[in-house]
């Protein structure tokens, strides 16, 4: 029995009267053909039942792959600082770092872009990225809370580093902040902690959706153990609030997402750490004091699954914004520090 062949790219641009490079570009989604015409090739490819090959497509990642160095395809990591080397924002460069990385594995460049550059706004970056053939692109994190970008993302196939970014909505790769809240809580708990406090600015609570906060406040809910203290969530830290807090809730130990602030100030009152007090961060970074007991970032595995995910989803031509999109979380790990006080050992260990 005879098989009909399945239809060619070049079928379709034969029936429509424009080129087999038309037809490539509008069925992936890439810029370079006006929206009517994309949507022309997509009803005739519906009408002619076409399908993309998936060994074809194989083919061309493998062969992506085996690229010389010189032609590698860069990705742009993007920054939106005030400043292009912002003292504030430099452990953001481990991102890169891990990016750069795990870059070379699939034949890309990361190169940093900074979007102020030249007194340029969004829409004029994207010319400049769109004109120097860059098609993916890196978002790092956003240095306000519930951040805004108005670039050309139809130019583009994006993901996002942390959650600073709301609008548009991209595919992110961040830091798993609910499960390293409940991994600190339950720490201190097994400690024998019971008034455990969270101090956490109000700013950067917003940056994260107030993830970790939420998490904190349900699993207080949730142990009845635990006594209920209010978060302290102030715009800054000045002592007469950080004490009248402490002074009104009497906590037994500390959670801050960076504690060497929270460090800085107990040390004011010479309180003795972790004698007379427990501190913890849920979400160390390496620019953070590494004596301290907490769950850590690594940023730099968080920069190359962000390239995964770009990587991924240039193969899949995903240009633009998505309808759905999609949330990758990277757990944290414990350190076990010297600001908490150890773990009292239960009557079974005591027996062994």
């Amino acid at each position: 029995m005879h098989t009909p062949e399945k239809p060619r790219i070049k079928d379709i641009a034969n029936k429509l009267g424009i080129s087999s490079m038309s037809v490539s570009v509008a069925l992936r989604d890439m810029p370079g053909v006006s929206e009517k015409t994309r949507n022309r090739v997509k009803q005739c490819a519906r009408e002619m039942g076409y399908q993309p090959d998936p060994a074809l497509s194989a083919l061309a990642d493998y062969r992506r792959r085996q690229r010389p160095g010189n032609a590698y395809s860069q990705i742009a990591y993007i920054t939106n600082y005030e400043l292009e080397r912002d003292s504030n924002w430099a452990f953001t460069q481990e991102y890169l770092v891990g990016a750069k990385e795990r870059g070379k594995v699939f034949g890309y460049e990361v190169v940093p872009f900074w979007l102020r550059a030249d007194g340029m706004n969004p829409k004029q970056a994207s010319s400049v990225l769109f004109n120097r053939g860059i098609k993916g692109l890196l978002i790092a994190p956003l240095p306000e809370e519930y951040g805004r970008l108005d670039m050309t993302w139809k130019y583009f196939v994006s993901v996002a580093i942390g959650t600073s970014l709301v609008d548009p909505e991209l595919d992110q790769l961040t830091f798993d902040h609910h499960r390293a809240m409940q991994l600190a809580v339950q720490k201190l708990r097994n400690r024998g902690y019971r008034r455990i406090g969270l101090a956490m600015l109000r700013k950067r609570s917003a940056r994260l959706l107030h993830e970790s906060l939420d998490t904190f406040l349900g699993e207080h809910y949730r142990d009845k153990v635990l006594a209920p203290i209010p978060p302290l969530l102030p715009k800054s830290y000045t002592a007469d609030l950080f004490w009248d807090w402490f002074d009104i809730q009497k906590p037994d130990a500390i959670i801050s997402d960076c504690a060497d602030e929270i460090l800085a100030l107990l040390k004011r009152r010479n309180i003795k750490i972790p004698q007379q007090l427990g501190v913890a961060s849920y979400c160390r970074l390496p620019i953070h004091d590494q004596s301290v007991s907490a769950v850590t970032q690594d940023l730099q595995a968080i920069g190359a699954a962000a390239v995964d995910r770009l990587h991924t989803n240039l193969l899949r031509n995903l240009y633009g914004t998505q309808n759905m999109a999609t949330s990758t979380l990277i757990r944290g790990t414990w350190d076990e520090g010297k600001t908490l006080r150890k773990r009292k050992p239960t009557s079974r260990n005591k027996t062994a």
